[in-house]
């Protein structure tokens, strides 16, 4: 009986072993001192991180301009003109890179914009590149299925272009984000602006993916019919389920704590919803005086 009893403690402390060192051996993966590893911890941003004379894509000693093991150049810190020059440079739409990005960017987008900022530039997609492809994807699906229009039997002219602009106010949650982000953690790990928009357009680019997945079955209904009860019914989760991205992105970036910092994460959601209204309130009033211009 007694080695009956022994077996299953066995049993589990032979499972637990395993779960270790399986474990210890991802962590052996991980390169020592690349973006990868260091997303994992508290490190702050400053200007020694980016001097050190290390490849923040791969971790290993670098002695020349590019990493001789994976080929990054360099890295800096981001600048208000590296968010243009990065997206020009490396701009090629149709690559296997994307759909790898969006993959991992559902999961963790927090994870992966600190990771991008912290100098892991190689290893992911610049994310104006993706967001610029999930607008230009959305724009098409929205004319393609009539989301906006569906169920109006007749479209004046006015109509029509206020269908137009609306397309594009899917895109004005970047902002809010960037908003909440400043406004409540605006020292948190020494970010700075340009960090704190990266970290936007991830998630604005997830936003919008998820907005895509919404509109999907559209594309195999009768639009006229479905799309005006679809646009109700998306009203009750679609605006949860964009508040559980950004929360989920700022505790990973930010490094937070669900339990011990409640009050930083119900903040930010709490300053990017009132952004989002009112940022959707000043669009729409620009524009009707567009629609008015036009008018006249």
């Amino acid at each position: 009986m007694a080695d009956a009893a022994r077996i299953p403690k066995t049993s589990r402390a032979l499972r637990a072993r395993i779960r270790a060192t399986t474990r210890d051996m991802l962590r052996g993966l991980v390169p020592g001192g690349s973006a990868i590893q260091l997303a994992q911890t508290d490190a702050p941003l400053d200007d020694a991180h980016f001097e050190a004379a290390l490849c923040r894509n791969c971790g290993i000693e670098r002695h020349t301009p590019h990493c001789g093991a994976c080929g990054q150049k360099a890295v800096a810190r981001f600048s208000r003109r590296d968010v243009w020059d990065e997206a020009w440079q490396s701009w090629r739409v149709f690559e296997l890179a994307i759909v790898h990005a969006a993959l991992r960017l559902v999961r963790a987008p927090g994870l992966v914009a600190r990771e991008y900022v912290l100098g892991a530039r190689k290893r992911h997609v610049h994310p104006l590149k993706l967001l610029l492809f999930a607008v230009a994807l959305l724009v098409v699906v929205l004319d393609r299925t009539g989301y906006l229009t569906a169920g109006q039997t007749t479209l004046s002219a006015q109509m029509q272009l206020v269908s137009d602009w609306a397309r594009w106010s899917f895109s004005l949650g970047l902002f809010a984000i960037v908003i909440a982000t400043r406004v409540v953690l605006p020292k948190r790990l020494d970010y700075n602006l340009v960090e704190h928009l990266v970290l936007a357009l991830y998630v604005q680019f997830v936003v919008i993916v998820a907005n895509l997945l919404n509109l999907l079955p559209l594309l195999f209904l009768d639009a006229d019919a479905w799309a005006p009860p679809w646009r109700r019914a998306s009203a009750y989760y679609m605006t949860p389920l964009e508040l559980a991205l950004v929360g989920i992105a700022c505790v990973q970036f930010f490094r937070l704590d669900w339990r011990r910092d409640a009050w930083r994460i119900a903040a930010a959601l709490a300053v990017f919803f009132l952004a989002k209204k009112v940022l959707l309130f000043a669009y729409g009033h620009f524009i009707q005086q567009v629609v008015l211009a036009h008018s006249g």
